[in-house]
């Protein structure tokens, strides 16, 4: 019988020897491709969340400084229509001032002045007549 072993012998020649070296070199060289892939990809990658952090950071910002803007416009706004019917009223008063019968009335009333014959009766309150 032949033996269940087969004996295989390793050439070492210096062209088998040469080739071993080149095809592990190759393999060193591609594990360093590989590694220096990853390493890219990975700057990469940190890079772009670093930036959609800042751009996210940014919009929020820029987006609650506008609603900050749009509020103190509204509130602005608001002031101003107050502002004008003050300005109306004062107007009308100014006008008011300016008429001889009003301020006649105004000096009745507030200072209890009378023309020259006439006679002055005040009369009480509606408010002090519902407390008794």
């Amino acid at each position: 019988m032949i033996s269940d072993k087969k004996k295989v012998t390793k050439i070492n020649r210096s062209f088998v020897q040469e080739e071993e070296k080149k095809r592990e070199r190759q393999q060193t060289a591609a594990g360093k491709h590989r590694r220096g892939l990853i390493r890219r990809l990975t700057a990469l990658s940190v890079a772009g969340v670093l930036l959609a952090v800042v751009f996210t950071v940014l919009l929020t910002s820029q987006w609650s400084a506008l609603e900050a803007k749009k509020t103190e416009r509204a509130q602005l706004e608001q002031k101003m229509e107050e502002l004008k019917a003050e300005e109306a009223h004062l107007k009308q008063e100014i006008e008011n001032y300016n008429d001889l019968d009003y301020i006649a009335e105004i000096a009745r009333r507030d200072y209890y002045l009378t023309k020259p014959g006439e006679t002055l009766f005040k009369l009480p309150d509606e408010s002090s007549e519902k407390a008794d």
